[in-house]
C-alpha cells in the first residue's frame, strides 16, 4: 500500500473518531434538580473519619421523582467529604456519581454548608454508560431532637450536565 493511501486511510480514521467525539459531546444535556433528606446512620469507629449514610428524595431532570442514598465519609478535622450518590428513578433505573468537596461548619456544628463536585460514574437501565458532572450545593442543619445522636436534615440543589449512552435523554 502506498504512503498516500495509508495517509488517506489514517486521516479518514482520525476524522471518523473526531466526528464520533463531537457526536457524543452533542448528547450532553442539562441535569438539574433538588433533593432533601437526612442522616440515617453514622459510624464513628474510624474517627476522625466518620462514615455516614444519608437518604431522601427529590426531583431530577431525566429521572423525574427520585430517591437518593449517599454513603460517604467526612473527615471531622477539616470537613473533607467524599463518597457516592446513588439516584433511583421511579422505574428502578439508577444513576451513580462520586462526589468530593470541603463543606464548611457553622454555629459550632449546628449547620454545614458547601458544594460537592460530583462526577457521574454510570448507572443502570437508560443510564447505563452515562457520563457527566454536577455540583451538589447543600445546607445541613443539626436535628436537635435526635441528640445525642448526630443527625442532619439536608436540602440541596443539583446543577450540571449528563450524557447518556444509548438513550434519547
Amino acid at each position: 500500500m502506498s504512503f498516500a493511501r495509508r495517509f488517506s486511510l489514517g486521516l479518514l480514521a482520525v476524522c471518523a473518531l473526531s466526528v464520533a467525539g463531537v457526536k457524543a459531546a452533542a448528547h450532553a444535556v442539562p441535569l438539574k434538580g433538588h433533593w432533601a433528606g437526612q442522616t440515617l446512620s453514622d459510624d464513628l469507629s474510624t474517627f476522625p473519619l466518620v462514615q455516614i449514610v444519608a437518604a431522601g428524595g427529590g426531583q431530577l431532570t431525566h429521572l423525574g421523582k427520585m430517591t437518593m442514598v449517599s454513603p460517604h465519609i467526612t473527615d471531622v478535622r477539616d470537613g473533607h467529604t467524599f463518597g457516592y450518590q446513588i439516584f433511583t428513578a421511579a422505574n428502578g433505573d439508577t444513576l451513580t456519581a462520586y462526589c468530593d468537596g470541603n463543606p464548611v461548619v457553622f454555629d459550632g456544628g449546628a449547620r454545614v454548608t458547601g458544594t460537592l463536585a460530583c462526577t457521574i460514574t454510570g448507572g443502570t437501565g437508560r443510564f447505563n454508560g452515562a457520563a457527566g458532572n454536577y455540583a451538589f450545593n447543600f445546607t445541613s442543619t443539626l436535628i436537635v431532637e435526635t441528640l445525642p445522636l448526630i443527625r442532619y436534615a439536608t436540602v440541596a440543589t443539583i446543577n450540571g450536565s449528563i450524557s447518556t449512552v444509548g438513550s434519547s435523554h
